[in-house]
């Protein structure tokens, strides 16, 4: 018998070109398929061609709308997912939620790294606990919620193998056309937000290592630092910051992506973008970021680097031979990715 779910997010509106909304967005497709869902979002976002409510949300969800949506759904698990992943305030939103709900269990997804103040804290585990709490990843923070009294369940990333998977020989000297980039280049790639957050100055030394030709593609739906783009630009790196329908097609031409992000809040706890590169193949060389080092170990085609002079010696080191990585990501798929979701809540019903 299939479960009633509330699934409610402030983070479903196209275009799909980052971390959050493509977790929302792909979960959202495969949840449809297996139980019965009423899925609400905020006024105002971008939700063409997609079964859903839109509802005018302030910050702590006291909204009549709301809260006779939920009445008469009577779900058996509101399922919640903030778009500022799990701060304080968005335990207060699940908090409200779960008065709504009365009945209903409440659980969230929390995809990346936040810190709370000692106040904040004690708030969270003696009056705001959900009933149970997805992580993205994440073994410290696992244990720091575990030690709160709040139920935690670990969720394995995620990737699209039908759209992500290694280019052909052809395809990728195609692509490349498309972009007027050499065939003979090594294509040097990031995926994400252009922001000093994210440590990708790093690719103004890469792009001086001979034959390389670094290409960053940024979110069209966060701000971007202009400075640092023009920065980029002015050392030779190809930067795409206009929407691309079909992402896959910038990994499938590349040879080598780098995941260069430090601090912790910087992206979600598993970056979709490196099981994406893995997928099709790339080499790819990353800082020790959220969960990566407890799902990937080492070897030719996947390194780990801590400093600038690291990552340039390891790029300069990788010829053009077999990869292997596209079998690392096989496994990561997102019906599963969903099916531990389902598991989970209908525990809890």
């Amino acid at each position: 018998m299939k479960m009633k779910f509330f699934f409610i997010t402030e983070g479903l509106s196209a275009p799909f070109d980052e971390g959050l909304k493509n977790v929302v967005f792909s979960l959202y497709k495969q949840l449809e398929k297996k139980e019965n869902i009423l899925l609400i979002t905020k006024a105002g976002n971008n939700t063409d061609g997609m079964e859903v409510m839109k509802i005018g949300l302030n910050k702590l969800f006291l909204n009549n709308k709301l809260r006779l949506l939920i009445k008469n759904h009577s779900p058996d698990i509101i399922f919640y997912i903030p778009d500022s992943s799990c701060t304080f305030n968005s335990f207060l939103r699940a908090k409200v939620l779960k008065l709504m709900g009365k009945k209903a269990k409440i659980a969230m997804l929390r995809i990346q790294h936040r810190e709370y103040s000692f106040i904040q804290d004690f708030l969270i585990a003696n009056f705001l606990r959900p009933d149970l709490l997805f992580l993205l990843l994440g073994e410290s923070d696992k244990n720091f919620f575990l030690k709160r009294g709040i139920k935690v369940k670990v969720l394995p990333p995620a990737v699209d193998s039908a759209k992500f998977y290694p280019a052909t020989k052809n395809e990728k000297e195609k692509i490349r056309a498309e972009y007027n980039i050499p065939p003979d280049k090594k294509i040097v790639l990031h995926v994400g937000h252009i922001r000093q957050t994210r440590n990708i100055e790093c690719f103004i030394d890469v792009q001086k290592i001979e034959n390389i030709q670094v290409v960053v593609v940024g979110s069209t739906s966060t701000p971007r630092d202009g400075y640092l783009k023009d920065k980029l630009i002015e050392a030779g790196v190809r930067v795409i910051d206009e929407f691309i329908p079909d992402i896959s097609k910038i990994y499938k031409m590349s040879d080598i992506y780098v995941f260069p992000v430090i601090k912790n809040t910087a992206a979600i706890d598993m970056p979709l973008s490196v099981l994406e590169a893995l997928a099709c193949n790339l080499f790819v060389t990353t800082t020790r970021f959220g969960g990566l080092a407890d799902y990937f170990k080492e070897d030719y085609g996947f390194r780990y680097f801590d400093t600038t002079e690291e990552l340039i010696a390891l790029i300069a080191g990788i010829d053009r031979v077999n990869a292997h990585n596209s079998k690392k990501a096989e496994h990561f798929t997102w019906d599963r990715f969903t099916n531990e979701i389902i598991s989970a809540c209908e525990e809890l019903v």
